[in-house]
């Protein structure tokens, strides 16, 4: 049994970075300057939530206490300076690839469990699937990255012996 417990203390800590990735997705969606990359963050977190649940209701199932998780989302503690930093200074890119790295990291949670095979069939089935979903999720969000719409793209300017010759204009005196 003891053995047994183990597992399921692994699972419930697979609930807490499951938690942390809801998190993570939800706070990447609050920053979001653009409204599709605001809707796909919204739709990761709240399938995080549901894998979360999922999970939370096999622990009761199985009589084991899933972890309080202290997670409350957003930043309620921003100032003016860090908001409009944030704005300013958005990259898509980079929270996108944060929230990749947090779902890649929880992949390899899920693979520990599902090589011991020491959880019951039910659990391990689940974890297969959210497995293949964050797999799949992970493929969507590498696609969303965009650049932020409030910073201006800087242009080029011709180097010089680019373009064509500078001809000086003289007037005609009449």
């Amino acid at each position: 049994m003891k053995k047994k417990y183990a597992d399921f203390d692994k699972l419930n800590r697979l609930l807490v970075a499951c938690f942390e990735a809801e998190k993570l997705y939800y706070n990447a969606a609050q920053d979001a300057q653009t409204t599709s990359l605001k809707r796909f963050l919204n739709y990761m977190a709240v399938e995080r939530n549901r894998m979360s649940h999922d999970i939370t209701n096999q622990l009761y199932v199985h009589d084991i206490e899933p972890l309080k998780v202290d997670s409350e989302k957003g930043n309620l503690d921003r100032t003016w300076h860090e908001v409009k930093e944030a704005l300013e200074h958005f990259d898509a890119a980079a929270i996108v690839n944060s929230c990749i790295s947090r779902d890649k990291y929880n992949i390899k949670r899920y693979d520990e469990l599902l090589e011991r095979k020491e959880l019951p069939d039910i659990i391990l089935e689940l974890l297969e699937k959210h497995k293949y979903q964050l797999q799949w999720y992970t493929k969507q969000a590498a696609q969303q990255t965009e650049t932020n719409p409030f910073v201006e793209e800087k242009k080029e300017e011709p180097k010089k012996g680019e373009g064509g010759k500078v001809i000086p204009l003289k007037s005609k005196a009449m």
